[in-house]
């Protein structure tokens, strides 16, 4: 990365080469989960997001999808649609940590407090460093 010293591309050290370990895609590990799913009559809708949590009374019923074709100030385009409702007897909510569907269901059903969200840092390698290139 100098004018006098170069590094060979793709760096293959030695801390890199795994044998015995699987290496994947995300990408198509979801795909075929995705396939699965379908499989057995779930619906999957990439590409549209959850913008508000729809109920009955003091049930779930679905989650109505964000519109689209909005523009930079939140008015509609020419090719506006407004969001369509997802109802279901079960609805799984996985948008992560501090969703906004959560939220709603936090403030809408007064959760607060009850059962406190956790949050935890998880860990995604361990590496085994030889002692003699290990330094405190």
């Amino acid at each position: 990365f100098t004018r006098n010293r170069a590094v060979k591309s793709p760096m293959n050290l030695p801390n890199f080469r795994k044998r015995g370990y699987h290496v994947v895609s995300l990408n198509n590990v979801v795909k075929w989960l995705a396939e699965r799913c379908e499989a057995a009559g779930i619906e999957i809708y990439p590409g549209f997001a959850g913008a508000e949590i729809l109920t009955e009374g003091n049930r779930v019923i679905g989650v109505r999808m964000g519109d689209m074709g909005i523009d930079k100030d939140g008015q509609p385009k020419s090719n506006f649609e407004p969001g369509m409702d997802i109802l279901a007897k079960v609805t799984v909510l996985g948008e992560g940590v501090r969703g906004n569907l959560a939220k709603q269901l936090i403030q809408k059903f007064d959760l607060e407090g009850e059962r406190p969200q956790v949050f935890e840092t998880g860990v995604k390698e361990i590496w085994r460093i030889k002692p003699e290139k290990h330094q405190p």
